[in-house]
């Protein structure tokens, strides 16, 4: 029997480098975590286009091109990406990237020991049922977003009729992985209802990529005196964020009368609404994308990161820019459904507060209680330290080779016999 150690892995990833925010920074981290753990690590993923949702024109009309990033071999296949990223063109995306790894997502002449995916491109996953047919090669798929549900409760897809279809759909697509991860404990016990107890089913939470640590860690041996009464959003401007509707709340709340701003930067679907929501509100800053540098400092030096999230959203994701917020001991506010593992995470690390979409007057309760009494952001500033630790690179990404290493050794024995 072959002992496992250089295991030649295959990573399917709609976002990966340059891409930025959202999975891009996860999995080419994790593919540079594998890389330089010894392994043959190779990528399969669409051309660039995250977050503006828009090819550089040098990748139109280009079916598939093969590189090199940071010396990990990298497999482009074509996938649409529409103007705007609504119900029918994300299925059309999905569709699309689906029929392009059929057709070409395997590399040449090589074939890998497991493979690792995720949730929510759900073509990503259910390629998984094709991609190499009945060879027995494992497959990882960490669910990060349950996408159909996000989707259909968001009323980003509408197609009457069709839920029981789509949900089938993804339970069969997530099926065809011998073990799914998720990130929070309430999305595991969804995950358990949906999939059924013949899969392993584990718990690995995200993590911040390497670079982003590296300059946390260094701004952050540096005294950093945190600007009075300022809130700060960074990241995706999507439908699930639901930032224009904070931006109602914001403004009904009066909070900018009582001296709080809001620095908000980043890319996405919703910016136009944004820039038009925030365009009488006062106390309100706009801005693009923050390389990482900025974007440390600016948490580094603000009262607290705003983290939002559409009412409805339920059990179906855990957002990544909360973690960024623990690691620079940044208080949060999160806006959000109590019953959402945002909120359930917030409450059980004591580093922040919770205030429901579209409920001004505890929007302003909050705001208020945290200007008259700055000591409380200290003390939400010191757990938030603590509970960083769950999420650093070290503690998590070991896990994703263990995990690995326990398929590629299971697909071995069974093939002995």
């Amino acid at each position: 029997m072959r002992t496992i150690g250089k295991m030649k892995l295959q990573i399917v990833s709609n976002l990966f480098s340059p891409d930025e925010l959202a999975g891009a920074s996860l999995y080419t981290d994790l593919a540079v975590y594998l890389r330089d753990a010894g392994h043959d690590v190779r990528v399969t993923t669409t051309f660039s286009y995250y977050p503006a949702w828009q090819l550089s024109p040098e990748d139109h009309g280009i079916g598939v091109r093969e590189e090199e990033i940071q010396g990990i071999p990298v497999r482009r296949v074509s996938m649409h990406v529409p103007q705007r990223p609504s119900g029918k063109g994300r299925m059309l995306s999905d569709l699309s990237f689906l029929w392009s790894l059929l057709r070409r997502g395997r590399f040449h002449n090589w074939q890998p020991d497991a493979v690792l995916t995720a949730l929510p491109m759900l073509s990503q996953c259910l390629a998984q049922r094709f991609l190499y047919g009945f060879r027995g090669i494992p497959r990882l798929i960490i669910v990060q977003d349950f996408v159909v549900e996000a989707a259909l409760e968001l009323g980003i897809l509408r197609i009457p009729g069709a839920a029981g279809l789509l949900h089938a759909i993804q339970r069969w697509a997530l099926r065809s992985a011998k073990t799914i991860t998720t990130i929070s404990p309430i999305m595991l016990e969804k995950l358990k209802s949906q999939v059924g107890s013949d899969r392993r089913l584990l718990l690995i939470p995200n993590w911040i990529h390497q670079s982003l640590q590296a300059e946390i860690d260094k701004q952050g041996a540096k005294e950093h005196p945190r600007k009075s009464l300022r809130l700060f959003y960074a990241g995706n401007l999507g439908v699930k964020q639901g930032l224009p509707d904070f931006l109602t709340q914001f403004k009904s709340a009066g909070v900018s009368d009582i001296g709080w701003h809001l620095d908000i930067f980043g890319g996405g679907g919703e910016a136009a609404k944004i820039k038009e929501a925030a365009a009488d509100i006062p106390g309100i800053c706009l801005g693009s994308v923050l390389d990482e540098p900025s974007y440390v400092s600016h948490l580094l030096n603000t009262s607290a990161c705003l983290v939002t999230q559409r009412s409805g959203i339920g059990a179906n994701f855990l957002p990544s820019k909360l973690l960024p917020a623990l690691a620079t001991a940044t208080p949060v506010l999160a806006v959000c459904d109590l019953s959402s593992p945002l909120a359930v995470e917030v409450i059980d690390g004591r580093f922040g507060e919770v205030v429901e979409p579209g409920n001004s007057e505890a929007l302003k309760s909050c705001l208020d209680r945290w200007k008259r009494n700055p000591e409380m952001l200290n003390h939400m500033s010191k757990n938030a330290k603590i509970r960083a630790k769950i999420y650093h690179r070290d503690a998590v990404l070991p896990l994703y080779e263990q995990e690995l290493r326990r398929l590629v050794s299971a697909s071995t024995k069974s093939r002995q016999f």
